[in-house]
């Protein structure tokens, strides 16, 4: 919730960063930079982000399919309305919020985690996973998030959504 006192100042942290913006704005640089320090050549820093940035498109075309498909409800509503469920282990908390605004559109599956699984997929083809990275965020300047691996960061975006009250564990 908005005001959690289990989220540690950590988590609310990534909730906060990963939020504004969409997943290219972030792995987008990550690529550029790791091709300069690799000394990709024009042509295969052009092919390296042709193919994470259609990786990703890929992903969101199934993402979306997906959402529709499933039509899951997003934890405000479920929290919001638990006495609709027909489940008579949960009860409504009408008043909880969560700490980022929730997206009006279905919960599952995460659209941002389902992209910047397809970023860190291909950049771990090219790179391998262990390659160590920092992630900004132009939206809060200066801020920024680092990482020992693409899978690290990829679980903290996960998490990160989870966080934020806008997605359960699924």
């Amino acid at each position: 919730s908005n005001s959690s006192t289990s989220r540690t100042p950590d988590e609310t942290a990534a909730a906060l960063f990963w939020n504004p913006g969409n997943p290219p704005d972030f792995w987008d640089p990550v690529a550029a930079a790791l091709a300069q320090e690799h000394h990709f050549g024009l042509l295969r820093t052009a092919h390296l982000l042709a193919q994470m940035n259609l990786a990703m498109s890929d992903a969101m075309i199934g993402c979306w399919d997906a959402k529709y498909t499933f039509v899951s409800w997003r934890p405000v509503t479920a929290i919001q309305l638990a006495d609709t469920d027909e489940n008579p282990d949960t009860a409504p908390y009408p008043t909880w919020t969560p700490l980022l605004v929730t997206p009006p559109f279905p919960g599952y599956p995460s659209a941002h985690s389902c992209a910047s699984g397809a970023a860190a997929r291909v950049l771990s083809h090219y790179f391998g996973d262990n390659t160590a990275i920092t992630v900004a965020n132009d939206a809060l300047p200066g801020q920024t998030r680092s990482f020992g691996s693409f899978s690290a960061a990829l679980a903290e975006i996960v998490d990160a959504r989870v966080f934020g009250g806008i997605h359960f564990r699924t």
